[in-house]
């Protein structure tokens, strides 16, 4: 039996990495209550939710892939 393909708003594939302009390290917390860990100036986006979030946070920056 074939498994259900992934919805493209639950997957992206490859991450997508953000550097924060205004913090090294803080937790960012989305309206789902989803936290997302930002280290090093660097957080990841691993859906489609999550790289929304991130592209709409002014304080972020999409890195190139």
């Amino acid at each position: 039996m074939a498994s259900k393909p992934t919805p493209p708003d639950e997957a992206l594939g490859a991450p997508v990495a953000y550097r924060d302009r205004a913090f090294i390290s803080r937790t960012l917390v989305m309206r789902d209550g989803r936290q997302l860990e930002v280290r090093g100036h660097r957080v990841e986006a691993l859906d489609a939710d999550a790289q929304a979030f991130l592209d709409a946070h002014p304080d972020l920056e999409r890195l190139p892939e």
